[in-house]
């Protein structure tokens, strides 16, 4: 009896009937996947980025900051209670006043008489730098800077100022106006301050502000064909802003 050949250990069975064999059965053991990277992974499996961390405290510091900012400054305002000047016009009286409409011009000085009062307890007030403006109808007629001063606390500081204005342009519907008001016997101006301030109380100093002071509606009366006029109405509050 003849034995038949056997194929090679070792080596796949040669395809029967001309087709390859069935593919073998996949293996159901699963195999962990440790890569913390996996995009398939849930979002909370992945680390805290470095990045994102530095992020979080920079913006708790911050808002950290500000919050013990603004206590200070709540503590600060309770002791001190800041409040701003008050000033009033007391007097004022103008003089050489003439118009022309050709050219159209104004000439005249103004003479003003100012109270300042400080109604702050713990604070002084340092006024650096002062300018004052004059208006007619919103229109600029002069303008001076005003000499410096300080204030105490509860204290009221007098103050003069000489605005002229020596054929300073007007325009002539302005000065028109200006003419039929003064033959009615009145004329109005408005004046405006803006100081650069500081206060102080002991060792503490807060920064520069702006002090701006709006005096409006100033009425001054003339009598019949004269060139002086004074201040009607008495004292004139004026408002202040900073």
């Amino acid at each position: 009896m003849t034995n038949q050949p056997r194929p090679a250990t070792g080596y796949p069975a040669p395809p029967q009937n001309g087709y390859p064999p069935p593919p073998q059965p996949q293996s159901n053991y699963y195999y962990p996947n440790h890569n913390p990277y996996n995009h398939n992974a849930p979002q909370a499996y992945y680390p805290a980025q470095p990045r994102a961390t530095f992020f979080r405290r920079f913006f708790a510091a911050l808002i950290a900051v500000f919050i013990i900012f603004g206590v200070i400054l709540l503590i600060v305002w309770l002791v001190l209670r800041p409040r701003v000047p008050s000033f009033s016009v007391d007097s004022l009286t103008l003089t050489s006043l003439n118009t022309s409409t050709s050219p159209s011009q104004i000439s005249g000085t103004w003479s003003f008489h100012f109270s300042v009062a400080n109604p702050n307890h713990k604070l002084h007030v340092y006024y650096d730098e002062i300018e004052a403006r004059l208006f007619y109808r919103n229109s600029l007629l002069s303008q001076n800077q005003l000499p410096p001063f300080d204030q105490g606390t509860k204290s009221i500081t007098t103050m003069d100022a000489h605005l002229v204005a020596s054929s300073a342009y007007l325009n002539s519907d302005l000065v028109n106006k200006l003419k039929d008001d003064r033959s009615r016997g009145s004329v109005k101006f408005d004046v405006q301050m803006m100081a650069v301030v500081r206060f102080k109380a002991g060792g503490w100093r807060a920064r520069r502000r702006f002090l701006r002071v709006f005096c409006d509606d100033l009425t001054v009366s003339f009598s019949s064909n004269s060139t002086k006029g004074n201040l009607s109405g008495g004292p004139r509050r004026c408002s202040v802003g900073i």
